[in-house]
């Protein structure tokens, strides 16, 4: 690969996400991906403008299954499908959470809003640093056979704050009130 393509795979494979909403935002955060197969590897970095603490509950544990409700404090989350082909939006896809206290989150979504659960065999690993204004997350995920299909399609958002909360996405969807769960807005993950 020339250098000019290794340019081009480098800024296809990471963007800063789009507040939703058209106040000024409090909050820059970059992800970064890239797949090795079955495995796709996510890290995001998050910068506070101001200095406000980040909003968290320790009542949350490191089990992925049992944090309902964590997307109600600050967290990063990745979405991720498997489609047989581009048109495929009704295929399952996985969602992983991780908030600044390193709390995880996953779900397969088999139809939004409506059919989901907690995935049984999920290898997910993850690490956050925190220092001062700035929460970086790392995470490390294996493909669930739940999910099938070849091409990788997905969305990297955050969620932020506390009155008000902020909403943040890689592509935001058009309407007023922020909608992660949009499969048909998912962007291509792979290599152009």
């Amino acid at each position: 690969m020339g250098k000019s393509s290794e340019i081009r795979y480098a800024l296809r494979m990471q963007g800063y996400l789009k507040k939703h909403g058209q106040d000024a935002a409090k909050n820059r955060i970059k992800v970064s991906w890239k797949r090795e197969n079955d495995k796709v590897i996510i890290d995001f970095e998050a910068q506070k403008r101001l200095s406000e603490e980040w909003h968290t509950d320790p009542v949350f544990t490191d089990d992925w299954s049992k944090n309902w409700g964590l997307w109600n404090k600050d967290v990063v989350e990745v979405f991720l499908q498997l489609r047989s082909h581009d048109q495929d939006t009704k295929a399952p896809y996985l969602e992983l959470q991780v908030s600044p206290l390193n709390q995880p989150f996953a779900l397969i979504i088999t139809d939004p809003r409506k059919v989901f659960y907690a995935p049984k065999d999920l290898t997910f690993s993850h690490s956050v640093k925190v220092e001062g204004r700035v929460w970086t997350a790392h995470m490390e995920v294996v493909l669930p056979k739940d999910l099938k299909g070849k091409n990788l399609y997905g969305g990297f958002f955050s969620i932020t704050g506390h009155d008000p909360r902020e909403f943040y996405a890689l592509g935001p969807n058009p309407e007023a009130t922020p909608d992660f769960h949009r499969p048909e807005l998912f962007l291509s993950l792979e290599e152009q």
